[in-house]
């Protein structure tokens, strides 16, 4: 055993083993020919593969794709018209000064399939209509289909009879907001697609990953992201708005053909320009949206609204670790009488007067001694875990050291990812201030804040 200088040791990150396991969904997926060769493109989850083809090998590009409904047949309908015929025939041949891949050049060939020909505008229309068709003879059946029956995605209740019982319970007891029945269609897939993201720990608006349920839970919660994202177009077909023809597709151009058509093109390779709101029920704001709908709700209602059935079964919280030993237990009490007993640690005095960061600096810093087989008092490096159990019961060093020892940056972070005792520190001040007192944080302090979070940057560690 040795007392070595440890401020330079990088610790690895750790876990207590508390990891979701992730869930997939299976997809059938339908393989499309390209257009003018026989390679072969897995749809829909191969369609940019197969868009980004067409324009790179063939230098052909499709005006307005993202409004073409049922893409896979309009692409299987072109490919047989294209079979026997050159590009030229169907397409508007442009001339760019520059090739695929963005190098200069001059006069290179493109070509422009879109609406200005009568045959792709009627062949349009014609699957829209289909479309549409399919839409509200599905619409229609969900709608008066009594022989659903779904579990919930957050509790065990499971409903039966209308789907738009479903989604009335997942708003009113949940406060998922999916959208009105009457305006949606496929309702079976979009709640497939809901019960997929959460179960791989998504957030349905931002879609951030996260690392368990209670986390995603909290972070839904606070943020009011209890609803899907707006601007992922994949939900598009799950509203029937989505559906009906389109006004842009209707109207011919007016203005000078080969202008017009350069437009187009331009609108195609500009991927990155912004979408319009594609769905009405997600059309405002998420902040505006939330208030509107929940501002009547009162505090009765929060017992329904506050998720706290995710605490059974797969949503509870992982059992809370010793700070000394590998003791665990399911509550915070049982766990402090442990160290009190166990230890001669009473936990509560030791975080008397310390406000919540402070509270995180020491179990981080404790966490990080006892990983790396370190007295928490005196520094001292011992062997294994029996001898700086032995140590620290000896010398009566079992505690939380001093300010000086764990009053520091690196003490924000964890030492194990999944730390639960961190998520139950009390974050209520421990001083008697009295409410009237307005509290008053210096701007000196933020910026050193600031300072050792720059200090602390990857590239700032010495790894050597």
């Amino acid at each position: 055993m040795e007392k070595t200088d440890h401020e330079n040791e990088i610790l690895p990150a750790q876990s207590f083993g508390h990891g979701a396991t992730q869930l997939g969904v299976n997809k059938a997926v339908s393989e499309i020919p390209c257009i003018k060769c026989n390679m072969m493109f897995e749809f829909p989850t191969g369609k940019h593969d197969y868009l980004a083809h067409l324009f790179i090998e063939h230098r052909f590009v499709i005006a307005d794709v993202e409004d073409i409904a049922l893409l896979e047949e309009y692409l299987k309908y072109w490919q047989k018209e294209f079979t026997g015929h050159e590009l030229e025939d169907y397409c508007t041949t442009l001339l760019l000064d520059q090739l695929p891949d963005g190098t200069p050049a001059k006069n290179e060939r493109y070509y422009l399939l879109s609406d200005i020909l009568p045959k792709d505008y009627e062949v349009r229309n014609k699957l829209q209509q289909q479309s549409l068709e399919r839409a509200l003879a599905q619409h229609q059946l969900e709608l008066n289909d009594r022989n659903f029956t779904k579990e919930c995605l957050y509790c065990r209740d499971v409903i039966t009879g209308l789907r738009a019982d479903f989604l009335q319970h997942l708003f009113t007891k949940h406060f998922l907001q999916l959208g009105k029945p009457q305006n949606l269609v496929y309702i079976d897939e979009l709640v497939e697609k809901i019960q997929h993201n959460l179960e791989n720990l998504v957030c349905l608006y931002c879609e951030k990953i996260f690392k368990d349920r209670t986390i995603l839970k909290e972070h839904m919660r606070k943020k009011g992201h209890k609803r899907i994202n707006p601007n992922n177009r994949d939900y598009d077909r799950f509203f029937l708005s989505n559906y009906r023809t389109k006004t842009q597709n209707v109207k011919q151009p007016t203005a000078n053909k080969q202008s017009y058509v350069k437009s187009r093109q331009q609108k195609v390779l500009e991927a990155g320009s912004a979408r319009e709101v594609h769905s009405p029920e997600l059309a405002t704001s998420p902040q505006e949206n939330f208030e509107r709908r929940f501002a009547v709700r009162n505090e009765s209602d929060e017992s329904d609204s506050d998720w706290s059935d995710w605490d059974e079964d797969i949503g509870k919280m992982p059992p809370l670790n010793c700070l000394y030993c590998k003791y665990k237990e399911e509550s915070y009490e049982a766990l402090k009488e442990h160290m009190l007993s166990a230890h001669n640690v009473n936990f509560e005095e030791t975080m008397k007067g310390l406000n919540f960061y402070q509270k995180i600096k020491v179990v981080n810093y404790v966490r990080r001694q006892i990983c790396l087989l370190r007295c928490v008092s005196c520094n001292l490096r011992c062997d294994n875990e029996e001898h700086l159990s032995q140590h620290m019961e000896s010398e009566q060093h079992f505690g939380c050291g001093t300010k000086k020892q764990w009053d520091k940056p690196e003490y924000f972070f964890p030492t194990y990812d999944d730390d639960s005792l961190l998520c139950v520190l009390d974050d209520t001040p421990n001083d008697e201030t009295e409410d009237s007192v307005v509290r008053i944080i210096s701007e000196d302090t933020i910026a050193q804040i600031n300072k050792d979070a720059e200090r602390l940057s990857l590239e700032n560690f010495p790894y050597a």
